[in-house]
């Protein structure tokens, strides 16, 4: 056996380090990551300190020249891991902050789910009632949400009836109520929110964590229930996960008996710098430990865990225009490239995930993309913008679109959702006009002052 170490490593040795290069980033301190990082009194290896700047890169929090941008200047005042910043934020922008806020927060927390050696197989049974659409993030977000619906005489029975940490919920709480008021002090959703006001609110309201209650004054605290957001909640952890997206392959074929082969699928993830996929296992403590089937071709998922096998932690399925309108870059061949015979052509995802759709449909989801994109840069740029009537057409159209998609691993199903397209499209026209109203505006503001000046 290897001998034990006098002392363990320092923490900026054994922690992620996309926090502590934005922080570097924030103070403009001189030189790049990998320079500022080396000349810590114990400085982290070089290759972490790289995996780190590729990441913040990959969100969107770093230029190629390691500046920071808008987004990375909000993701410094949120204190959790990066990609659950983005998550809280896309969250306000689709009206999802409660649920991004809540799932943050328990990502953040050790897992409210408890598993006494003793009950084990009855706390797993109710961990997995809790379940909805095979998505880990979304048991926690039913488990917590039917805890915060209950009045405070009734949670502890709850919690000890279902396995659940009653201190890690209240956690949860507290840390939602911290980080809406930091969203407050940005400007990001309305001033005021302090943690101690909306804390209040929840207590006068139904003794919630008052974190809906502050986003939405009108809305029922007790009435929310999670499964009417799980397409637009999978779209956005794809968006803030990403390209941490598992694929899912699964042996297909007959045995010799002629029986439909049972063989478990395969999960396999792309890791930074190698070609070749990477097998990887769920863990047993995931509610898809022992799935067989799954509802989408791919999940996206939170965290690896290096034990005696590579397992992926938190994963949620993922659709196929999920991957499309919220992950990596898209690029696309030209039609009939690639052995195709018709107008197919091929739209990848991150120059590693592809789809076959027909040009007509690629056209119009690069420009949905495109006109997405832009959209939320300018509100993560400036968040006192607020949505125009046709901003808030394509951001209704994308939902609508998301929840109507087949589950299927054909990107071609979204063709038969003519009225989610025919909305896409209105939405897409108006922007289109509006970008052109400007245009003239501008031209003939130009035009004056040339004018002006003969």
């Amino acid at each position: 056996d290897a001998p034990l170490q006098a002392y363990t490593d320092p923490e900026v040795r054994r922690v992620a380090l996309e926090q502590l290069v934005l922080r570097t980033k924030a103070l403009n301190l001189p030189g790049c990551a990998a320079e500022v990082c080396a000349r810590l009194p114990e400085p982290p290896a070089a290759e972490a300190v790289t995996s780190a700047v590729v990441t913040l890169v990959g969100i969107g929090a770093l230029t190629q020249c390691e500046k920071l941008t808008p987004l990375g200047q909000l993701l410094t005042k949120l204190p959790v891991d990066v990609r659950l910043g983005k998550l809280i934020l896309y969250g306000v922008c689709f009206g999802a902050a409660d649920e991004a806020l809540t799932i943050a927060a328990a990502l953040t927390s050790r897992s409210p789910f408890m598993s006494p050696m003793e009950r084990r197989d009855q706390a797993d049974a109710s961990k997995l009632n809790f379940t909805l659409f095979q998505s880990d993030h979304l048991a926690v977000l039913n488990a917590y949400s039917q805890y915060d619906s209950m009045r405070n005489d009734e949670r502890y029975s709850f919690a000890r009836e279902r396995f659940l940490g009653i201190k890690t919920l209240q956690g949860m709480g507290e840390l939602k109520r911290q980080l809406l008021q930091m969203l407050s002090e940005s400007g990001f959703v309305r001033s005021g929110l302090r943690s101690s006001y909306v804390e209040q609110l929840g207590r006068r309201g139904g003794d919630n964590d008052g974190v809906r209650l502050a986003l939405l004054p009108d809305a029922d605290p007790n009435g929310f229930d999670p499964r009417d957001q799980e397409p637009l909640l999978g779209a956005l952890l794809c968006a803030s996960l990403f390209p941490q997206i598992i694929m899912i392959k699964t042996e297909g074929g007959k045995t010799k008996k002629g029986k439909e082969s049972k063989a478990p699928p395969a999960f396999f993830i792309h890791q930074h710098g190698t070609d070749e996929p990477v097998k990887v296992s769920i863990h047993p403590s995931s509610v898809n430990h022992r799935t067989t089937k799954f509802a989408e071709p791919y999940l996206v998922y939170h965290q690896l865990v290096f034990t005696t096998k590579t397992y992926v932690r938190d994963c949620t399925p993922v659709s196929p225009l999920a991957l499309v309108l919220f992950g990596g870059a898209l690029t696309c061949s030209e039609p009939g490239r690639g052995g195709r015979m018709n107008d197919d052509v091929l739209l990848t995802v991150d120059g590693w995930i592809s789809f076959s759709v027909p040009s007509a449909l690629q056209r119009l989801l690069m420009l949905v993309r495109e006109e997405l994109d832009e959209l939320l840069k300018r509100k993560i740029s400036d968040p006192s913008t607020e949505f125009s009537e046709g901003n808030e057409a394509l951001l209704n159209a994308v939902l609508q679109l998301l929840a109507s998609q087949d589950r299927t691993d054909d990107v071609q199903a979204m063709q038969k959702h003519q009225a989610a397209n025919d909305a896409l499209r209105n939405a897409q026209m108006m922007q289109a006009n509006k970008r052109s109203q400007g245009g003239k505006k501008g031209k003939s503001k130009a035009q004056g002052r040339g004018g002006g000046g003969g």
